[in-house]
């Protein structure tokens, strides 16, 4: 089974980061390809660049997975973009971290508490994502978290600037992030949904042994959705060859 990963932003910086934190994620069978969109002007940023500039470019990788035989493709970015175009676009499946952290949420708990990055209106964006999905009756809250981040524009380094950014996320999950979390955990939430494809892979880890209950991955739970619909379509037992 061959699931195409696509980051939305236009560079190559951290697709090999992205790989790392991916494996295995779609199991044993599944073989993880990590690519980014070409996204234009925006492309030594290490987040995603206007819709103008990168709808189009994810929807030509999306096309390109399908052309190259991949049997699912996974959007980079939990904000979810083209998935909706996507689908009714293309025949293999295509996966998004919201739509697929939702999912997986409501069969671990009544209530998922979500954390987003602050800066770009998410907290808005996913509230009403949820609503279009049918399932924002699983959101208890959505929390913004204070980044601070490192300056990202204009340094000779892009991929030190770009791990910079990977870096603090890591360090919010063990301060701000954690609180918040701990604060909806105590009043009734019993997933947490880390919406942010920079908090995909091992980071997460010490962040949901503190917290004590599911913490859900963006990049890892939409490769694992990516690859239950492959099997799903195809009536393939997991494990098996695909």
């Amino acid at each position: 089974m061959r699931i195409r990963y696509v980051n939305p932003v236009g560079s190559d910086a951290i697709d090999a980061y992205f790989a790392r934190q991916l494996a295995g994620a779609g199991g044993a069978d599944a073989e993880i390809e990590v690519v980014h969109a070409q996204a234009g002007a925006d492309s030594d940023s290490p987040f995603l660049p206007p819709a103008t500039a990168s709808h189009g470019a994810i929807l030509e990788a999306l096309a390109k997975a399908q052309a190259d035989g991949c049997d699912a493709a996974v959007i980079g970015c939990s904000g979810d973009p083209t998935l909706l175009e996507a689908r009714r676009a293309f025949e293999i499946p295509v996966t998004a971290p919201l739509d697929s952290a939702l999912h997986l949420a409501a069969q671990l708990h009544q209530r998922v508490a979500i954390l987003v990055a602050d800066g770009f209106e998410a907290a808005i964006l996913f509230k009403d994502l949820a609503r279009l999905y049918g399932l924002d009756h699983l959101v208890a809250e959505v929390h913004t978290i204070p980044m601070d981040y490192p300056e990202t524009h204009g340094g000779a380094d892009h991929e030190a600037e770009t791990m910079a950014v990977i870096e603090r996320h890591r360090e919010v999950l063990s301060g701000r992030a954690l609180e918040l979390a701990r604060g909806s955990v105590e009043r009734g939430a019993g997933v947490v949904y880390a919406g942010c494809t920079f908090w995909t892979g091992e980071m997460l880890d010490p962040f949901r042994a503190a917290l004590g209950v599911p913490v859900l991955d963006p990049g890892r739970g939409a490769v694992a959705m990516a690859a239950a619909a492959v099997r799903a379509k195809a009536g393939i037992p997991a494990g098996a060859a695909a």
